[in-house]
């Protein structure tokens, strides 16, 4: 699933706002605190994964992907699959810059993967609104840090 959106910031305070929020994730994964400039392609930790409201897992998570300022990419290894969580972001001005935000599940196999399938069209536009409330979160978040 992918959304795009608009944010009212630089590609660097976006990214900068994406680095915070890993950082502060890792914090409460693993109770350490980090600053954010020690955040680097290839870290690896311990997360939770929320599946359903009642249900989470535990994956092995990796910053994959940690390119200043355009591309942060974080995978989720965990028994069942990967679950990657891609954000690009293209400069439109000073003060403004268009996300592209995803996330997919990758099936570890084809039976799993028939599954996925079989059951996603249901979820899309759940999805979608889930998706489209935590672009208007953050944007709200950007807002309060860059605007004010």
């Amino acid at each position: 699933m992918q959304i795009q959106h608009e944010f009212p910031c630089s590609a660097v305070q976006f990214f900068n706002f994406m680095a915070r929020r890993i950082a502060q994730d890792i914090q409460i994964e693993t109770d350490k605190k980090l600053t954010i400039a020690r955040i680097h392609e290839g870290m690896k930790y311990d997360k939770k994964v929320l599946v359903s409201e009642r249900k989470q897992r535990v994956g092995k998570a990796q910053v994959a992907v940690y390119d200043k300022p355009g591309h942060v990419q974080l995978r989720i290894d965990m028994f069942d699959g990967t679950q990657v969580i891609d954000t690009r972001c293209a400069a439109l001005g000073e003060d403004r810059c268009q996300v592209t935000y995803s996330e997919e599940f990758l099936p570890s196999s084809m039976e799993k993967k028939l599954a996925i399938a079989s059951f996603s069209w249901m979820g899309r536009k759940n999805n979608k609104k889930k998706l489209q409330k935590l672009m208007d979160q953050w944007e709200a978040e950007i807002r309060q840090l860059y605007c004010e």
